[in-house]
């Protein structure tokens, strides 16, 4: 006798205005104080460019969380950088009591204007990211999978710093609007109480973007 099992799909938006507000502002106090340090800095006007076009980055730190990200970034004139992004995580099961086991992956495409000219600058930009969650878990009910894709638009703003040998350091910090739809199999309540649960503490900041990675500049 075969079992039919049940598709659903739930929607959820994540409405994040104050953060895109405080991004927006952010963006502007960073303009606006280069702007300044231009002015009235003479020193900053001395600041060296490096010459590099493109730099290719990793960050070490999320490793032993289970996160795995890359990027690579290359800079088009004088002030325009594009960035092209992946990312790996693989989530503990211990978000829920259904010991959901899930991981995720992710693209994220970042243009970056780089207000002091070259690389090793700030910047302010926007970003685009897709993101997919699957994962699996155990009731008493049966057990269950699920898909979680994700996009989220919004802002970001950070720093470069490239030495003369061509190491480079990057740190940026964004936040923006989150879209996502769930989908799974076997719908029963517990099932979508259990991955309620692991939405709320794992993806809470689900439209947040962050980096401190380090790399080579050439």
């Amino acid at each position: 006798m075969k079992t039919t099992i049940k598709k659903a799909t739930t929607m959820r938006k994540t409405r994040r205005l104050p953060y895109l507000v405080l991004m927006l502002l952010t963006v502007l106090l960073v303009q606006n104080a280069s702007a300044q340090s231009h002015e009235n800095t003479k020193k900053e006007n001395e600041r060296w460019i490096s010459p590099a076009r493109t730099a290719i980055n990793v960050c070490p730190g999320g490793v032993a969380f289970g996160f795995y990200s890359a990027n690579v970034e290359h800079l088009f004139g004088e002030n325009h950088g594009l960035v092209l992004r992946g990312d790996l995580e693989t989530i503990p099961d211990t978000y829920s009591d259904a010991k959901i086991e899930s991981s995720g992956k992710a693209v994220i495409l970042n243009y970056r204007y780089h207000i002091g000219g070259g690389l090793n600058s700030f910047y302010a930009g926007a970003f685009a990211r897709y993101r997919k969650i699957k994962g699996d878990g155990a009731l008493e009910t049966g057990d269950f999978d699920f898909k979680l894709p994700e996009c989220t638009l919004g802002l970001n703003v950070g720093k470069r710093w490239i030495w003369k040998s061509g190491l480079s350091l990057n740190f940026a910090l964004g936040y923006g609007y989150a879209y996502d739809e769930l989908k799974v199999n076997n719908s029963s309540q517990a099932a979508l109480d259990a991955i309620d649960v692991f939405r709320d503490d794992y993806t809470f900041m689900n439209g947040f973007l962050g980096e401190f990675s380090i790399g080579y500049a050439f």
